[in-house]
Formats: structure tokens, sequence, C-alpha cells
């Protein structure tokens, strides 16, 4: 993922942080759970299938949804949420020879391209939109 800037550098202005996503069949036990082990819920969405939770630096976003199998999904995600536009860091990866899974698309929280790891696990780096979430 070196291709992927974490950092802000001349070409960029923004950031890529680590934003690891969870899934849980229940959402009310789940924010207990975290929540009870020092979690705050930052926001989440409007119909609560989705919750962003703060523990210290480190944010851990809860999916109240199946994994998709099909595509690769697994109970825990590796997802990144980025103020860099997608459009560059997709640039920056199909120009590091990185697999890209999909492409930049519309979502109902904002935007995300997929990645897939030579292993196969998928990377989805997302650009949220906070009016859409809350």
């Amino acid at each position: 993922m070196n291709a992927i800037p974490s950092k802000p550098d001349s070409q960029t202005s923004g950031e890529v942080r680590l934003q690891p996503m969870l899934h849980v069949q229940d959402m009310e036990q789940a924010l207990r759970f975290f929540e009870a082990v020092g979690g705050s819920k930052v926001y989440g969405s409007r119909d609560g299938d989705w919750a962003l939770l703060r523990f210290g630096n480190t944010e851990l976003s809860l999916l109240r949804h199946p994994p998709n199998h099909d595509q690769g999904d697994s109970e825990f995600e590796l997802n990144f949420v980025s103020t860099i536009p997608l459009e560059q860091l997709e640039t920056s990866a199909r120009q590091a020879g990185l697999t890209l899974f999909k492409p930049v698309t519309d979502e109902a929280f904002g935007r995300q391209m997929i990645l897939r790891l030579p292993s196969g696990m998928l990377v989805k780096v997302n650009e949220i939109e906070e009016d859409l979430i809350r």
C-alpha cells in the first residue's frame, strides 16, 4: 500500500486514516459492549445500520449487515477513510500495479473504491459525506 500516501505531501492535500469495520448482528448489543470497554459513539447512520466509535485516536466502525462473502468480505474489514480525492488515490493505485476490485463509486455514505490485496482480502477506501450519515 505504499502507493497510497498516509501523510500529505506536495501532490496531496489530505490524509488516509485506518478505520476498520466489524459486521455485527445486533447494533445495540455491540454498542453496549464497545462503550463498556472505553469506546464512545461519534456518529451513526440514520437507519441505525452503521456506527463509528472512537477509542482515543483509534476508530472502529460497526455495520449491521452480514459480510458479502461473494466479493471477499469477512466479519472484519480493513477500511480506510480518505480526505484525499479518491480519483487521485485510484490513479496512484493503478500506477503502482495494485489490483482494483471496484473503481470509485457513489454509495449511501459517500464514495468508495475497493482494492484487493495479493492474499485476496479486500481493502476499502471511503470518502464519508457526513450529511449523508447524520
